[in-house]
């Protein structure tokens, strides 16, 4: 699993990357919100919107990587409560270019540290 500083995590599957949001991002989430996500075979560039939260905080979920978006996870869109109670990945991409720095967990932890 790697982490970018949006709070993004990237965990690297056979085909390409799953992309979720970091368990310090779900604690930003306030009970009720939308989740928007890309549409599957778009092709995203890395510190591109792949999805939005509207909560007591808006963001965009801004993609660490380039690729082609091959999968959204209908589940957490059907259920966003989802997001919060287990934090799955949001979208799978293939052909997949690392072109951000990214940050194992002690590294992203030492920069949320940072954060404060």
């Amino acid at each position: 699993m790697r982490y970018s500083k949006d709070h993004c995590r990237i965990e690297k599957t056979e085909d390409g990357v799953k992309i979720g949001i970091s368990d310090y991002a779900v604690r930003k989430i306030c009970k009720s919100f939308e989740l928007f996500l890309c549409d599957e075979d778009e092709y995203i560039h890395a510190g591109e919107s792949i999805g939005e939260i509207i909560s007591c905080e808006f963001f965009d979920i801004l993609s660490p990587v380039n690729g082609t978006v091959v999968r959204v996870n209908e589940d957490v869109l059907d259920n966003p409560q989802i997001l919060i109670d287990a934090n799955p990945w949001l979208i799978e991409m293939t052909d997949v270019a690392f072109t951000l720095p990214l940050m194992s967990k002690a590294e992203y932890d030492v920069y949320l540290n940072n954060l404060k």
